[in-house]
């Protein structure tokens, strides 16, 4: 076990860019400034998305080091390399980091308004009980999905939050949801929990081409990308089961992660903000560039 006392400036940065997962929070972004684009017809406001964006970092940082806090006793076993079993990280300021972060969140709702703290509220319960022990049990992946769903009704919070807006957030929902289960199936391999990941995969590809019709997604350009990258990742999942490894399911994860950027951008230009969709997708050169030193996973 290390001395994480010992290290040097930048190992210490390393361990904690690797324990929050640092490649992953653009997704988090991403998910805010799509919706907060949509919810302000493209017109941002710029110190409330700066809150939002805020809130959905210190919210996300607290998930990743709360999570590993949770489980350090398992992870001694099961993971002994990461940077709290490993001794990189003492477990008494990661402790401190993630309820700090997870209180500063929760100011920086009150500076954001009534609708955003209340979201941000439930947000913050919603990973609470998910990090505690859900994430272990079966409503684990439910609770993950939740969670994006709530931090992508954060960025919505910019206008009002009605049944149209809560529908165009339900994708996201149902992507996560799938995520998750495949990520739990690459923890026990088999063609049952791949397939299990398949059903919301589908489902939410069947929900954005069904925003169409209801006028609240309008772009014919969105819609057919939509349709094929959609097309194309069944198929990619499709014929995981045929050959569900470890390594290919988790090869997956990884790729679905990065997808969840591009799913924001094709909500985004179906909305008809093309330009704004093509930006959103610079931010996943960062993820790639930070991958190389800190895995996602």
């Amino acid at each position: 076990m290390t001395d994480g006392s010992r290290l040097g400036p930048l190992a210490r940065l390393d361990a904690w860019l690797a324990l929050v997962r640092m490649p992953l929070l653009f997704t988090a972004w991403s998910n805010v400034i799509a919706a907060h684009l949509i919810a302000t017809l493209g017109t941002p406001q710029w110190r409330l998305l700066g809150l939002q964006i805020a809130i959905a970092s210190c919210l996300y940082w607290a998930s990743m080091i709360l999570n590993d806090c949770f489980d350090l006793a398992r992870d001694r076993e099961a993971h002994p390399h990461r940077p709290l079993p490993s001794g990189r990280i003492s477990a008494r300021p990661a402790w401190m980091a993630g309820f700090g972060l997870l209180g500063l969140g929760v100011l920086l709702g009150v500076a954001a308004g009534p609708e955003p703290l209340m979201l941000t509220l439930l947000l913050a319960g919603v990973i609470l009980a998910y990090v505690s022990g859900l994430k272990h049990r079966a409503p684990g992946p439910a609770f993950l999905a939740l969670a994006r769903w709530l931090n992508w009704l954060l960025g919505l919070s910019a206008g009002l939050v009605l049944i149209p807006e809560l529908l165009l957030a339900l994708p996201v929902l149902l992507y996560t949801l799938s995520l998750a289960l495949l990520h739990r199936a690459g923890m026990a391999p088999g063609r049952r929990l791949v397939r299990r990941a398949v059903i919301p995969l589908a489902l939410a590809l069947g929900t954005i081409l069904g925003l169409y019709p209801l006028g609240i997604l309008t772009d014919p350009y969105a819609l057919a990308l939509t349709a094929v990258g959609g097309a194309l990742l069944l198929r990619r999942l499709l014929r995981l089961m045929d050959d569900p490894t470890r390594a290919r399911v988790r090869a997956s994860v990884g790729f679905m992660l990065l997808c969840m950027i591009p799913l924001d951008a094709l909500l985004l230009a179906g909305d008809g903000q093309h330009l704004a969709a093509v930006l959103l997708l610079l931010l996943l050169p960062p993820i790639w560039l930070l991958g190389y030193r800190v895995p996602p996973s």
